[in-house]
């Protein structure tokens, strides 16, 4: 039944297709298939047309128009590439739904309210004192790296390579691996804590997690997640929204941007280090990760005084 539906042949072809570019598309094939499946439940067996995509992403009233929308592009995606080799199928239009995507506007921590955090994390109920130590320095590494938090919960004893100063992040997001340099303070701490987690739980074989919670259990990213959730009111305590652990890679990168420009560095051209150095798949990817902080728009009107003179009208 499965293969003698036309849209389910094409879903399929298509997410090998995409796989065999490198590409996880985990989500999105999840939800073409859900797509396929409703065609194969109306007994739809011909090409994609609008009416039948648009009736698909809107088939729940309790969908929200961003969930909508974000059904449809990603249908609108397959049916680009699909109606090279399917010439009934129908590109659908965007915008039906609003927009797929809305950024939320990151919070961009100050060094204080960092460190303020990490101290903070000493409250945490922590009986042999290992959740503690752990939630300040995943903090403080977060913050000193920009490194997404399940590369950080998912580093091994071998991926911290103390001695030769950098991170090894194994098959993060799309499946890309890198190195991350260590400044050498970072150094210095990852190496007191992994020497007081010893002194608690002994000496781990190297394919253990390098991050453990109490009595040496790992440390997930959703134990993360509720300890930041536990110490943010602390130091966050009338904020509507409150900021997220995410922000800390937002602030790495606007902090890096910004003493570039403080050094008089090329920072059009080292755009493209911080974007390998961040994970990411092109440059564009990281530009969502800066904003217009006060300190960057100071710089950037700094600049553009000195281009036109500075004289004003």
């Amino acid at each position: 039944m499965l293969n003698s539906n036309r849209i389910t042949r094409q879903i399929e072809e298509y997410i090998e297709y995409k796989r065999s570019l490198g590409y996880v598309i985990k989500i999105e094939s999840q939800e073409l298939r859900r797509f396929a499946k409703y065609t194969r439940d109306i007994g739809h067996d011909g090409s994609l047309t609008a009416e039948l995509a648009i009736q698909w992403a809107s088939l729940d009233k309790n969908f929200t128009r961003k969930y909508m929308a974000r059904r449809l592009e990603t249908l609108h995606t397959f049916a680009v590439y699909i109606s090279a080799f399917d010439e009934q199928t129908q590109i659908l239009p965007n915008g039906i739904f609003g927009k797929a995507h809305l950024r939320t506007t990151p919070y961009i921590y100050t060094d204080g309210e960092v460190l303020s955090l990490m101290h903070h994390a000493g409250s945490l109920y922590s009986p042999d004192g290992i959740r503690a130590y752990t939630v300040a320095s995943a903090i403080g590494l977060m913050y000193a790296t920009g490194i997404r938090v399940s590369e950080l919960t998912s580093l091994k004893i071998a991926d911290v390579r103390i001695k030769e100063g950098y991170l090894f992040i194994n098959s993060s997001k799309f499946k890309k691996t890198r190195l991350v340099p260590l400044h050498h303070t970072v150094i210095a701490r990852l190496s007191e804590y992994r020497a007081f987690i010893e002194s608690k739980i002994g000496v781990k074989n190297d394919d253990g997690y390098f991050f453990v919670t109490s009595y040496g259990r790992r440390f997930n990213t959703r134990a993360f997640e509720y300890a930041f959730k536990l110490i943010r009111p602390l130091v966050f305590c009338d904020t509507e929204k409150p900021p997220r652990l995410y922000d800390l890679r937002h602030t790495f990168a606007c902090n890096t941007i910004k003493r570039w420009y403080e050094a008089g560095e090329d920072v059009n051209w080292k755009f493209y280090l911080l974007s390998a150095y961040m994970g990411h798949v092109k440059p564009e990817d990281t530009y969502w990760y800066l904003s217009g902080t006060p300190e960057l728009l100071e710089i950037a009107a700094r600049k553009f005084e000195n281009r036109i003179g500075g004289d004003g009208v």
